[in-house]
């Protein structure tokens, strides 16, 4: 009786593990690269992560610190993370269009207007999905 309760629970487990839809993470760094306005000539880098279960394929997602959301950015050589957002928790904020990331909503100038740098004109933003490291 013992072992088929054992036998019943490892069948269960690897139904689980190997056929059930597991959140995978997703990681993309980003460069930003400066044209125009006082910080032309400038550029800055960062990375973000999120579970991929947390982004819908449709419609417009945004999600933030509840839904797993990590970022990180270095700007004038100084590293800043999703809690030195000045409206953490409720931001950062990453937006997906169709599943597709369109914007990262990150602001740290304490006392400024929040504003988006993402959609600047002559802040040229790159995307470079990372690897996933093999499981």
């Amino acid at each position: 009786m013992y072992e088929n309760h054992v036998i019943t629970g490892l069948a269960i487990a690897w139904t689980l593990l190997s056929g059930g839809a597991v959140a995978k993470p997703v990681t993309y760094d980003f460069t930003v690269d400066v044209t125009e306005g006082k910080l032309a000539g400038k550029s800055f880098d960062g990375s973000f992560s999120y579970d991929d279960e947390a982004v819908s394929e449709t419609g417009t997602t945004a999600i933030g610190i509840t839904e797993g959301l990590q970022v990180e950015m270095t700007f004038f050589d100084r590293s800043f993370t999703a809690e030195d957002d000045v409206n953490y928790p409720e931001f950062p904020q990453l937006v997906f269009e169709e599943g597709e990331v369109q914007k990262l909503e990150f602001w740290v100038e304490p006392g400024a207007e929040r504003g988006s740098w993402w959609d600047l004109p002559g802040w040229n933003v790159e995307l470079t999905p990372r690897e996933s490291d093999p499981q």
